[in-house]
């Protein structure tokens, strides 16, 4: 791609959606899901992170390609092409699934205000009022400029996280970009299942269709889409690895989500580690608020057809006040995440089965279809979704 002023241009024009929905991946759960890895196996999981680069980006893309050149949400298109009923079955599983997430949003903005030495109660409510103005207003593009800058101070935080700690960069050539790991372990499966269930969430499906759709990209943005989704995949799996490097140099390997074990395995990183994880909690914790919000009530309205402001405010609050009452209630989360990540691996399978078969479907993709090949590949990521789940899942027992 020759990138001149025209292309740069066509490109900013087009950029949002797909960044957003990965920079969005890189939520609160997700975090802790990093750290956790990071301390209880050290480097040995930045091969896992960087390696699942391939599926999130096949498995975007795909939703990515549905919106752009079907022009159609994933809830919308389900429903047209395979009937109501089959539309609101694999949407309100999402639904729950988002409160759960709405749970851990909440938690970890609470920690986050804790650790930059914030009132906690108030804070919550102002963070609540503020993602209640943005998303209420439904307007996607308004919505857009509010991330964007959101999104990029997630990625400056992360990165400068690694100015705190000395990196060995012998073992994480010899151990960390392995692909020898220590397979088989029930923690390492459950962690890796858990990390699989971070990588490609079912809202994310939803947001990435329906914005580009709402966006009214077209057919021929899709390239600067689709690089736009590489570009967003590679920067989202480097900055968990990043993560797992975090937590590899954090004291003990317990429930990092509660206040007091958190601000206590971050003291070796110097006075400045509090500060710099609470802002980085704060900032990913209301940009995965807003995205989840908006493809949840996407997918949920598509579904049920009832796209008025009254059913997105109703869907928007049976979601989100409970979730802050919950987390006002109650203190530790950090279980609660790490179970939800390896969950998603199997709520999200009637949404990927769904979306493979919209893709496949010249009527839906307006002849721009996936072949053969193509679908052996997205069949192949979402089994190693499902699987890596499955096995996860099997640790416990």
């Amino acid at each position: 791609m020759n990138f001149d002023g025209t292309t740069l241009r066509n490109w900013a024009r087009v950029f949002g959606p797909a960044w957003l929905v990965m920079m969005a991946d890189v939520d609160i759960a997700s975090i802790v899901t990093g750290l956790q890895a990071g301390a209880s196996w050290g480097y040995r999981m930045v091969f896992i992170m960087l390696i699942l680069t391939v599926p999130l980006f096949v498995i975007q893309d795909a939703a990515g390609r549905l919106g752009t050149v079907g022009g159609l949400g994933l809830g919308e298109a389900i429903a047209r092409f395979f009937g109501r009923r089959t539309a609101v079955a694999a949407a309100l599983p999402m639904a729950v699934s988002d409160f759960l997430e709405y749970v851990a949003e909440y938690a970890g903005i609470a920690i986050g205000l804790y650790l930059v030495g914030l009132p906690v109660v108030i804070g919550l409510l102002v963070a609540y009022l503020i993602h209640s103005v943005i998303v209420v207003g439904r307007q996607y593009r308004q919505a857009e400029m509010a991330l964007l800058p959101l999104s990029f101070m997630v990625v400056v935080l992360i990165l400068v996280s690694v100015s705190l700690f000395h990196v060995d960069v012998g073992r994480l050539l010899s151990v960390g970009l392995s692909p020898i790991q220590p397979y088989g372990s029930p923690s390492f499966e459950f962690l890796n299942a858990a990390s699989i269930g971070a990588v490609v969430m079912p809202w994310m499906l939803y947001f990435h269709s329906g914005a580009d759709s709402r966006k009214k990209l077209r057919a021929a943005d899709l390239r600067f889409e689709r690089l736009e989704t590489l570009v967003g995949a590679a920067v989202s799996e480097v900055l968990m690895a990043v993560i797992v490097l975090d937590g590899s140099h954090l004291t003990g390997s317990g429930d990092f989500l509660g206040t007091a074990e958190l601000a206590k395995a971050l003291s070796p990183l110097g006075a400045n580690a509090p500060v710099l994880l609470g802002i980085g909690f704060l900032c990913a914790g209301f940009l995965a608020l807003v995205v989840i919000s908006l493809g949840s009530a996407w997918g949920v309205l598509e579904a049920i057809d009832k796209p008025s402001r009254n059913a997105f405010l109703g869907v928007y609050v049976l979601e989100s006040m409970p979730a802050l009452a919950l987390v006002l209630l109650v203190s530790n989360y950090v279980k609660l995440m790490l179970n939800l990540m390896v969950i998603y691996t199997i709520i999200i399978i009637p949404s990927l089965y769904l979306l493979g078969r919209l893709i496949s479907n010249p009527s839906v993709m307006n002849g721009k279809h996936y072949g053969r090949r193509e679908m052996a590949l997205y069949w192949a990521m979402s089994a190693g979704i499902v699987i890596g789940g499955v096995l996860g899942l099997s640790s416990l027992l």
